[in-house]
């Protein structure tokens, strides 16, 4: 059995700060709340077991969205994911949340029919504001394939969101 090397004080707080993060950000990929619940479990513990000296905060979260990422790759190639969750049940999890407003629900929804190669990085670059270079580190890809992944996942969201508009006026932001 591996023993906890953090004090009980930090890895409390780092759940406070982080779980919401990593939750959506599993939730993006994995679209099981079952799996990403034991994402998000398998993380913490993972954090609550190495003695990696976090130079900061950034280094913290990358590490630990590089983590959860890593473990949803390993439980999609472990199974095939059958179950997925309606949005009614994601609307559940986010109705006490006043930061997420049903827009961003209806991104999220939205998003899953993204790969996981072009929605990993698409999340990362504009849900949690990492630049490429960032994103093609924490995902251990090039620059070069990340712009590309970024290029392909921007047209996809763009035709379902033409797709799915009527009539309305359309703007883009391009970062």
């Amino acid at each position: 059995m591996e023993k906890f090397v953090r004090e009980v004080s930090d890895v409390e707080e780092t759940i406070e700060k982080y779980s919401d993060l990593i939750y959506r950000t599993s939730f993006l990929i994995l679209k099981n709340k079952a799996d990403v619940d034991d994402v998000v479990q398998e993380t913490f513990y993972k954090y609550m077991t190495t003695d990696m000296d976090f130079g900061n905060e950034n280094h913290k979260r990358a590490w630990l969205i590089t983590v959860s990422q890593n473990k949803c790759k390993d439980l999609l190639r472990s199974q095939k994911i059958r179950s997925y969750v309606t949005y009614d049940e994601i609307e559940e999890r986010y109705s006490d949340d006043e930061d997420v407003e049903k827009k961003d629900i209806e991104e999220y929804v939205e998003l899953a029919n993204l790969s996981y190669k072009n929605k990993s990085v698409f999340m990362l670059y504009y849900f949690e504001e990492y630049s490429i270079e960032e994103v093609a580190n924490i995902l251990g890809i090039s620059v070069s394939a990340t712009e590309k992944r970024l290029q392909r996942a921007r047209e996809k969201v763009k035709r379902a969101y033409e797709k799915n508009s009527k009539g309305g006026e359309k703007s883009y932001e391009v970062r």
